[in-house]
């Protein structure tokens, strides 16, 4: 196991430990690339007393602080994008964490993570509303979006909750796990910047897996949510139109839907053409997951994204642009593009297909 050091303050180190060697360290095996963690050289001193020169010695021990017996383990200063089971059931008593349920309040009521909120993810819900042209699944307005938060117990801007969002897993497609990168985006336009939600690798099923499960539905008490809407990561319909056919700039759209909805062989229901918005390239949104719900790692998924765009796009050069058909698979490659990734250089076309057919043809 290797880390480095680099001093903030007095009396206090900040180490960089691998991800594989912190995880093991605690019982986990995380495919996640790294993790940084705060810790109190103070801890350390009469250690490393016996081990320093005299007058380091005494200079250290001048730095040292009282520290509380009891303090949030350091793991639980991280919060990756995905998060384990290991992970929510170490942390979500040391931390400013909501964790919110998205699957169906049937499934919650017959069993949860203990302490989660219930708030299920469904084309009309608290996280999407219907929209102009009959449009399904749009995001819905930053108010209500600040009354859910409100009612679900997340503060913002002090203190800035963190949110852990858990889906179910389907045996067949991913719309289960889609659930979660779509709220996520959705929790973008609130106002919530990145590194303040994360998803349950591997959904439900993995914590119940591993972890204790209960139907006591806890009590949440409202705390205040105040934020500006940031909607610059979305594009439209004009905007989409004006990119098409500009791969040799570096410009590509990607379609997440099935290969069968991109070709055109199925028609799905939201869509009045079959095919795909021109010169739109297909990577299914399904092929982000293993079976077991859990996200393949990172450089698998970034191998996936070659496979579409080659090296024709970097995280800095060019752009991408995601759709799907109404919006959800288009928010999981989002996700994983620009918090997995870190592409920089992605938006989001929240009308996809349902949108683009009504006004534009399809090509096949």
């Amino acid at each position: 196991m290797s880390t480095s050091s680099l001093h903030v303050r007095p009396g206090h180190v900040f180490t960089v430990i691998s991800g594989t060697a912190c995880n093991a360290l605690n019982g986990y095996n995380s495919p996640w690339p790294s993790i940084t963690m705060l810790g109190s050289l103070a801890l350390l001193a009469p250690a490393l007393a016996g081990l320093l020169p005299a007058a380091a010695a005494a200079t250290l021990n001048t730095r040292t602080e009282v520290v509380p017996r009891t303090f949030t383990p350091l793991v639980c200063l991280v919060f990756s994008d995905v998060v384990s089971p290991w992970w929510v059931n170490k942390c979500k008593d040391f931390v400013d964490l909501v964790v919110i349920d998205l699957r169906d309040g049937a499934d919650y009521a017959t069993a949860h993570i203990p302490g989660s909120v219930s708030a299920p993810f469904t084309p009309v819900s608290a996280w999407s509303s219907a929209g102009n042209d009959n449009l399904i699944l749009n995001i819905p307005a930053a108010s209500d979006l600040f009354a859910t938060l409100t009612s679900l117990g997340v503060s913002n801007p002090n203190p800035a909750t963190k949110i852990v969002l858990v889906n179910g897993v389907d045996a067949v497609g991913a719309f289960s796990q889609a659930a979660s990168p779509r709220v996520a985006t959705t929790l973008k336009t609130a106002g919530i910047s990145d590194g303040r939600v994360a998803i349950l690798d591997g959904g439900f099923p993995a914590w119940a897996a591993e972890f204790h499960t209960t139907t006591v539905v806890p009590a949440v008490t409202p705390r205040t949510f105040t934020s500006t809407e940031d909607r610059s990561f979305l594009v439209n319909i004009s905007y989409v139109a004006a990119h098409v056919n500009r791969k040799a700039e570096g410009i590509y759209l990607i379609d997440g839907r099935d290969t069968s909805v991109y070709n055109g062989s199925v028609m799905e229901s939201w869509a009045l053409k079959p095919g795909h918005i021109p010169s739109a390239v297909s990577l299914p949104a399904v092929k982000i997951w293993n079976a077991d719900g859990s996200f393949k790692n990172p450089l698998q998924l970034l191998a996936l994204v070659r496979g579409a765009v080659g090296f024709n796009v970097s995280r800095t050069y060019g752009q991408i642009i995601v759709y799907c058909g109404v919006g959800g698979y288009a928010s999981s490659w989002y996700f994983v593009l620009t918090r997995v990734l870190g592409f920089e250089n992605v938006v989001f076309y929240d009308g996809s297909a349902q949108e683009w057919s009504q006004y534009y043809d399809m090509e096949l």
